[in-house]
């Protein structure tokens, strides 16, 4: 019994310090800021009454929206001061917007992201990549669950880059679209899209989900740089949510989209691939379809337009819009962090962005509102910007690490120490915390449960160039290798602390007892543990 006692405090204690580390994902040391800024939460619909929330953890805002649609939670987290919901009258559709690398400065004067009604999101783990927070506000789990420690990483057993949500870099976690697609036997339409297929895949059923339901409406789409809307690889596909270039184009050209993104006084022509909008005081912004940043932009804009247009209009998405069953549709504006990124947050091209962004929810809720008699409940979740490091900050930090690393660059908040350096980061580390003029960035260092020399002799024997993440213990995704879809929710409330207490019961019963442990003798214990699952 001290034993199992040991190993269940270890357990628990490694836990509660690994919340920011995967595994051979995370680097050997993480870089984070001392300070922060927390994304945003809003809700809308009657759903929600008068929310009294100011504040709430990242991991508690599936909860909200498991409660108010009446899914089992995907945690144990509890929520205070929850809205009141009727069963008789649950919310036939949820719509989850996320808009990606917004501040509060940039919400001063918003009619949707007012300060009366914003919860502000706070942050279990760092640092903070907008897809890893993205991940686990829609899982209600930290990376060191749901495994997407980043956008992209490193591999530190090979040194390959390791992009999310591809391949075998799936989340490992349940997230709120396959809880209630699974809840739901596959009959609620699911629908996600962003201009990021990262994104996209993160608020929507992961890519190889869908063959567990071959006749379910579960619909994935991401922009591609030409332009084009399609859906991701491996999800549903629907030619009327498809769009090729010229179509968005055509889009774009009609009064019915300008009337759906453009604020009230606000005029737009399009012309030779220049989108003019010109706002009620007369102020004038161009948005060129062909530069990638703000095609993607208008291009993400249109893909809201279509989608609400052909759940209003098309027979069969009337029909799955008409049933009883909820629905969940999520759309992630990807792309104004871009037009952020390249303009300037304080520059026009921004702010008339974020507008058109606004205006496009607002008349998504309307629209799809008269669709389902007004029993939509709306999350907005507006992502903080990441924190970017200054230029000298980057100086330093590469003048610590030398030629020890993979390029920071590329890398940062997460260094990956080379394998042949591998006994430098401690070193590195001590530099770094040491340094003054990195006062305003604290460091967390991390070891791996292998040495990368072994590691990398073990990758060795591997195909070089494949992308996929090898540190996985299985190929199999844990979400998809489930048949019975419906443990899903369940485990995911039940695991860990609950079997920690029926380990502490369980062999203090039998203890007390003096039932053998002998696996050779013919006990309880022994039978049980034959039985298959």
């Amino acid at each position: 019994m001290r034993v199992i006692l040991l190993v269940l405090m270890a357990i628990i204690a490694v836990s509660y310090a690994s919340t920011n580390f995967v595994d051979n994902r995370s680097g050997h040391i993480v870089i984070k800021p001392t300070e922060s800024e927390n994304s945003k939460l809003f809700l809308k619909g009657s759903a929600f009454g008068k929310a009294s929330l100011k504040n709430i953890k990242d991991v508690q805002v599936s909860n909200i929206i498991t409660h108010i649609m009446g899914l089992l939670p995907l945690n144990n987290e509890e929520v205070s001061d929850l809205p009141a919901s009727s069963i008789f009258n649950k919310p036939r559709l949820n719509l989850f917007f996320s808009v990606e690398s917004v501040s509060s400065d940039d919400l001063v004067n918003s009619k949707i992201f007012n300060s009366e009604s914003m919860i502000s999101i706070e942050k279990t783990f760092t640092p903070q990549d907008l897809i890893s927070e993205l991940t686990t506000i829609v899982t209600g789990v930290t990376p060191n669950v749901h495994g997407i420690v980043s956008s992209n990483w490193i591999n530190p057993s090979n040194g390959h880059k390791v992009h999310a949500y591809e391949k075998s870099t799936q989340s490992s976690a349940a997230n709120i679209a396959y809880l209630a697609n699974a809840s739901f036997n596959g009959k609620s339409m699911i629908i996600s899209s962003s201009a990021d297929k990262k994104s996209a895949t993160a608020t929507g059923i992961h890519t190889g989900v869908s063959s567990l339901y071959q006749d379910a409406d579960i619909y994935t789409y991401s922009v591609r740089p030409s332009g084009a809307v399609l859906p991701v690889a491996g999800s549903n596909a629907n030619k009327k949510l498809s769009l090729n270039n010229n179509q968005v184009e055509t889009i774009i050209y009609s009064k019915e989209f300008q009337q759906f993104v453009l604020p009230a006084g606000w005029k737009a022509t399009f012309s030779r691939g220049i989108f003019t909008i010109v706002d009620e005081k007369g102020n004038t912004n161009k948005i060129d379809f062909d530069q990638h940043e703000t095609g993607s932009f208008l291009t993400e804009l249109v893909t809201v337009f279509n989608i609400v247009k052909t759940i209003k209009s098309d027979d069969h998405f009337k029909a799955l819009a008409a049933d009883s069953i909820p629905d969940f549709i999520s759309f992630d504006f990807a792309a104004i962090s871009r037009v952020r990124e390249s303009e300037g947050a304080n520059s026009v091209a921004y702010k008339f962005a974020l507008a058109l962004v606004e205006q496009t929810i607002q008349s998504t809720i309307t629209q799809l509102s008269g669709v389902y008699g007004d029993r939509v409940a709306c999350e907005i979740v507006a992502l903080a910007p990441k924190h970017a490091f200054t230029e000298e900050q980057i100086e330093i930090l590469g003048e610590i690490v030398g030629e020890h690393t993979h390029d920071i660059t590329e890398t940062l908040p997460h260094i990956y120490v080379l394998p042949r350096s591998i006994e430098k980061v401690d070193d590195i580390y001590q530099q770094i915390q040491q340094s003054s003029a990195l006062s305003k960035l604290s460091a967390e260092r991390f070891d791996h449960s292998l040495p990368v020399s072994f590691l990398s002799l073990v990758d060795s024997a591997e195909p070089t160039g494949d992308s996929s993440d090898s540190s996985s213990s299985s190929s199999v995704d844990p979400i998809i290798a489930s048949e019975n879809t419906n443990r899903i929710a369940a485990f995911q409330i039940f695991v860990f602390f609950p079997i920690v207490f029926v380990l502490f019961v369980g062999g203090g019963i039998l203890y007390i007892m003096k039932i053998s442990f002998n696996a050779q003798s013919d006990t309880l214990l022994y039978r049980s543990s034959q039985r298959q699952y």
